[in-house]
């Protein structure tokens, strides 16, 4: 009897994570409001009552695709770093490595999922704690990459973020402006820069200016 229970939830798991992986895939092929619950299923082998057992609604599922989405993108991140910390990679190539995950898959689906987000209120609420978790993830990456007596947790976030900012904005001027020597152009400089940023005299400056809160 226990064995057969055992064998229930480990088949609940895999329909689950076949219909997460489902979603994935409808999404990025056909985009976020083409892909159908009905499609969803038709994909993952599963019956529509299968699906509407794990996640009732469309949202559930959208949901639980954005949170396996955004692990996978932390675990990838992850290993990389460990990779650049260990000698294996330098930080041109981990600069390669976010490029290649903010303008392929990765950052499509995610740009699919926040802008319907952003006119979905209860969606965007519920998505908010989920990407929250992604970047305070990155946070604790990029402060391994950055000497504690050279840079403060706030000015590596600081770093973080404009190379993220950076890939990601040059990621949404792809889908208009397919140019790779356009975007080669703009990597490269940016390697260039960043170990100055780091470790060098360019992150002194840019952290000698005061602190400006923006006022609401």
């Amino acid at each position: 009897m226990e064995k057969s229970s055992r064998q229930q939830q480990l088949r609940s798991v895999l329909t689950r994570e076949r219909l997460i992986q489902a979603t994935l895939d409808e999404i990025f092929e056909v985009g976020y409001h083409a892909a159908t619950t009905q499609e969803i299923a038709v994909r993952a082998s599963v019956s529509r009552g299968a699906l509407l057992h794990h996640f009732p609604m469309r949202a559930d599922i959208v949901l639980a695709a954005m949170e396996a989405l955004l692990e996978d993108g932390t675990r990838q991140i992850k290993a990389v770093a460990s990779e650049l910390q260990d000698g294996k990679v330098s930080l041109g190539d981990f600069v390669e490595f976010l490029w290649r995950l903010f303008s392929g898959r990765f950052f499509y689906l995610s740009l699919e999922m926040i802008t319907e987000a952003r006119n979905d209120a209860s969606l965007r609420e519920r998505m908010i704690p989920v990407v929250k978790r992604f970047h305070d993830a990155l946070d604790e990456i990029w402060l391994a990459f950055c000497d504690p007596q050279r840079r403060s947790p706030r000015q590596a976030r600081i770093v973080l973020n404009l190379t993220v900012c950076l890939m990601r904005g040059m990621g949404v001027q792809t889908v208009l402006r397919p140019e790779p020597s356009y975007y080669r152009e703009m990597i490269e400089s940016w390697k260039a820069m960043l170990p100055h940023i780091i470790d060098g005299a360019a992150g002194d400056v840019m952290f000698a200016r005061p602190v400006v809160k923006e006022s609401r």
